[in-house]
């Protein structure tokens, strides 16, 4: 057993249980081999001295499991506002045509930075570049790299377009922490024949699934995200029936859905019938006027809900207790009962629910063998950890963050800042205007 390491906090949220009141966590070989409540700080003092590290004022927590990210756009927060997800999808594209290779690697090392100091300590990232990988591998994070693909293609054709992505993903870095998927876009860019040649692979796959109105119109059609993918050049995939009945017999608990705020019943029962888990990112959503997962009737089919923050083009700042929030918000609003979804239920979604979702095992929470990947957040003085950490922390209020057992961050902000800096170039690009149509010079 490698050298051990001792946490000590006045409360412990271990999402599996209650909250916990002066909690001695000790780690070893990167997991969690004792758990000890009710050990005052003088206790602990007293049994370990130095060798324990005390977070005063702080709650011990299973660090965030983000379900569904895209950290190379993490210079892209809060740059647009007011356009519909079809517009959204256009403007994206066009400011991203704007980076170099190196301004795309600066801004996704500034997202996996940005990601760990906000108390994110795994995450299911959807890359379009692949430059995700590089990024959380030098920042020490856990996760799954899903590389993305797209296209309307055939025989062949497809199963060269998956060939080079496998050629693309082995060039990527990978390690115990960190392994490698594929993500077929979306059915409004991948057609079906692409999507068995994924799923031939044997990889894990990440899939955007009826986001939005605009994207029901296309399957229907019609609509204006067919009339903007097919101006930019995109080829457009055709679907008989629904892309979740059509691809039903290759669904399975490999496969993460993102978003589904417009599935029907019926393809929810699919989700759930096959194992698929959902990765519900609320700020996008909402941000887009995309409308609201039904948490309710995903519940009753019995699908498996984890949180993500989606990019930050859409979203905004890689904050998962902002995430936190808006799911509250949303999800009581249309409930209009303030107990539910109660305040665990959340913690879980974006905890065990996520790494559910993603397919890992002893993750997620504080307990004996689990993965010691914990974060320490200051809440101060309070009689309600649970309550005073979801409602009220902010990634500024994370002290120090453990990936595997060994510290990541903490309390010196110098890493982040200079992650910012080096992005900021690709910032100045991304933010020059875009020219929407109809309009003049």
């Amino acid at each position: 057993m490698s050298e051990l390491l001792r946490w000590w906090a006045p409360w412990a949220l271990p999402v599996s249980a209650p909250p916990a009141r002066d909690v001695l966590v000790t780690i070893a070989d990167g997991r969690i081999v004792e758990l000890e409540p009710r050990v005052s700080r003088e206790q602990a003092i007293e049994r370990f001295g130095d060798d324990v590290v005390l977070h005063d004022g702080c709650v011990i927590a299973p660090g965030f499991v983000n379900a569904h990210a895209h950290l190379e756009y993490a210079a892209y927060d809060a740059l647009v506002d007011g356009l519909s997800f079809a517009e959204w999808i256009g403007d994206h594209v066009h400011r991203k045509r704007r980076l170099s290779p190196e301004q795309m690697r600066a801004s996704a090392d500034f997202g996996a930075v940005a990601a760990l100091h906000a108390g994110i300590t795994t995450v299911g990232d959807a890359s379009f570049s692949g430059d995700a990988a590089h990024a959380m591998h030098a920042a020490g994070l856990r996760g799954r790299v899903y590389l993305e693909v797209f296209g309307d293609v055939e025989g062949a054709e497809a199963d060269a377009a998956v060939a080079t992505t496998l050629e693309r993903l082995a060039a990527l870095p990978s390690s115990e922490l960190l392994t490698h998927g594929i993500s077929p876009h979306a059915p409004y860019t991948v057609g079906e024949a692409l999507y068995r040649a994924v799923h031939a692979t044997g990889l894990p796959w990440m899939t955007h699934l009826f986001e939005s109105p605009d994207e029901t119109d296309f399957y229907r059609g019609g609509g204006a995200l067919r009339e903007q993918m097919g101006s930019r050049g995109f080829a457009l995939p055709t679907w008989e029936q629904s892309p979740i009945h059509a691809l039903a017999d290759i669904l399975g608990p490999h496969v993460v859905g993102v978003h589904l705020v417009q599935a029907a019943p019926d393809e929810l029962e699919v989700l759930a019938a096959t194992g698929v888990g959902i990765a519900h990112c609320p700020r996008s959503n909402a941000r887009l006027g995309c409308g609201a997962l039904d948490l309710a009737r995903v519940d009753r089919a019995g699908v498996v809900v984890g949180l993500g923050t989606d990019s930050p083009s859409s979203a905004g700042p890689l904050d998962p207790f902002a995430e936190l929030r808006t799911a509250l918000e949303v999800h009581r609003a249309i409930a209009r009962d303030a107990r539910w979804p109660d305040l665990g239920r959340l913690l879980r979604m974006a905890t065990a629910d996520a790494a559910a979702v993603l397919g890992y095992a002893d993750l997620g929470t504080i307990d004996v063998g689990s993965h010691a990947d914990l974060i320490a957040v200051h809440v101060g003085t309070c009689d309600d950890p649970l309550a005073a950490y979801v409602l009220g922390a902010t990634p500024s209020d994370v002290q120090s963050v453990l990936v595997a057992g060994r510290e990541v961050v903490g309390r010196d902000r110098t890493g982040l800042e200079a992650a910012r800096a080096r992005a900021a170039d690709a910032r100045q690009l991304l933010a020059l205007p875009v020219r929407r149509a109809g309009a003049t010079a």
